[in-house]
């Protein structure tokens, strides 16, 4: 077990900036939440990792965290929190590699994720994998081995740029594609692109809303619509063993002064 006081020595990532770095949790006794992009073996991106790494980035940080169910995002009366140190993995954008390359390693590992997808994408294909999208039948396969689907945006766009009615719209049309497809419960999940969190996003009070390290790293309870998210970098494997330790650590601390 990781003392508390680890969790004062912050591991710093070179070449990442100050705003970005991965250190800190996601809130004081709350899951870890992860956000990756793609798992590709070919692709260079500050959350895409090879499948290589993204089983031994995973495999480290389950020695330390148990996997948290995305069925208990869904819990009535709102989002279990857990008595000991877990571990939510998220994907964005809804990628197919996720599929191609993550679902065999996530099933490896006995991890079930949540897939916030950019449900106006949905379908499109293409060599580069950043522009490879899933169709709905394969988010249906991932759906059915227990992962669930939840929105982000219909077109990916920065909703903190835009005008008001517009970001409303992109929150609301992507909403309203994943309740139709997988029920009220899946609809109660959203991430922010870029991270980026308009003034009036108009998302139901009842939406549990992910942002990424641009987000303040405070309880669920207190900002249930801006959760602080981090990340295991890519091109910087030799210092995941540090991050994770670190977020142990830090758990560790918030529950010895609860």
């Amino acid at each position: 077990m990781t003392p508390p006081a680890a969790a004062a020595a912050a591991p710093y990532v070179p070449g990442i900036a100050d705003a970005h770095q991965p250190a800190t949790s996601s809130a004081p006794g709350w899951p870890l939440v992860l956000y990756f992009h793609h798992v590709n073996p070919t692709l260079r991106h500050y959350t895409a990792l090879s499948p290589e790494e993204f089983r031994a980035g995973l495999t480290r940080v389950l020695r330390e965290f148990d996997p948290y169910e995305p069925a208990d995002l869904l819990a009535e009366g709102g989002p279990r929190r857990p008595g000991r140190p877990t571990v939510l993995v998220t994907f964005d954008d809804g990628y197919r590699d996720n599929l191609t390359h993550a679902r065999p390693i996530l099933a490896e590992l006995g991890v079930r994720a949540v897939l916030f997808a950019c449900t106006g994408l949905l379908g499109q294909r293409s060599d580069h994998p950043r522009e490879d999208y899933l169709t709905g039948a394969e988010c249906d396969l991932l759906a059915s081995d227990g992962h669930l689907i939840g929105a982000h945006t219909s077109t990916h766009p920065h909703l903190d740029a835009l005008p008001g009615d517009r970001a409303r719209r992109e929150c609301a049309d992507s909403l309203d594609a994943v309740a139709a497809r997988y029920g009220p419960g899946p609809a109660r999940l959203f991430a922010y692109p870029y991270g980026g969190i308009p003034e009036d996003a108009g998302l139901p009070a009842d939406v549990l809303a992910f942002g990424t390290v641009r987000s303040p790293a405070v309880p669920w309870t207190a900002s249930p619509q801006a959760i602080r998210r981090t990340y295991l970098p890519a091109g910087a494997a030799g210092t995941w063993d540090g991050l994770v330790r670190h977020w142990r650590g830090q758990w560790e601390a918030a529950a010895s002064a609860a």
